[in-house]
């Protein structure tokens, strides 16, 4: 049955990380919070899972949660011209980098909170990660709005209250020469545009 356990945003507990770990590893599905919204997670090797929770186009790619930008080195990723110096700049932040990797194009946040760190961490791997909500669905600021559209198919939410940006992230794909902007969200594309000048 789903539980909505209540987690430290500064400091989260431990023993709820561990919990939280255990049940990616089993293969459930866990939702966390971010700075922008409530996110939905899973160990890759059960991506099927996550997709029918969402309702979601297979052919549409899910995010990795990285604890850091060395965590995402080690899975092959290339940054290209101006992926390294974006991921200095805006990382741990609201900006999504789509990286060339050998599975690959595939996008890494590395998110400002420290729930989903802790986890990334304690996971020891990039972890799957997409907003907690129904395919099309309204973004859940809340682990209680997560829980009112996926009660069903996540084990736990980790609620932290309410996220503190409603705008989700911003999604850079970095290619070899230059950047293209796939959604503008917490960080502008003025923002973006002035640090790879």
């Amino acid at each position: 049955m789903a539980e909505i356990v209540q987690i430290r945003a500064d400091r989260p507990e431990p023993e709820l990380i561990r919990r939280a770990c255990a049940l990616l590893k089993a293969g459930e599905l866990v939702v966390v919070p971010t700075e922008t919204v409530y996110g939905i997670a899973c160990d890759p090797v059960h991506l099927e899972k996550l997709y029918a929770a969402k309702e979601r186009d297979r052919g549409k790619p899910i995010a990795r949660l990285a604890a850091d930008l060395e965590q995402v080195e080690t899975l092959g990723a290339k940054f290209g011209k101006h992926g390294r110096i974006l991921a200095k700049t805006y990382w741990p932040g609201p900006l999504t980098l789509v990286l060339n990797t050998p599975e690959g194009p595939t996008g890494f946040r590395v998110p400002d909170h420290n729930v989903p760190l802790a986890l990334a961490r304690a996971f020891e791997h990039p972890v799957a990660l997409t907003s907690a909500n129904k395919s099309g669905g309204a973004d859940a600021v809340s682990a209680r709005e997560a829980f009112q559209t996926l009660e069903k198919q996540v084990a736990l939410f980790l609620d932290a209250f309410p996220s503190r940006r409603k705008t989700p992230s911003t999604v850079v794909q970095c290619l070899e020469n230059g950047i293209k902007i796939l959604r503008e969200g917490a960080v502008s594309r003025e923002e973006i545009e002035q640090v790879i000048r």
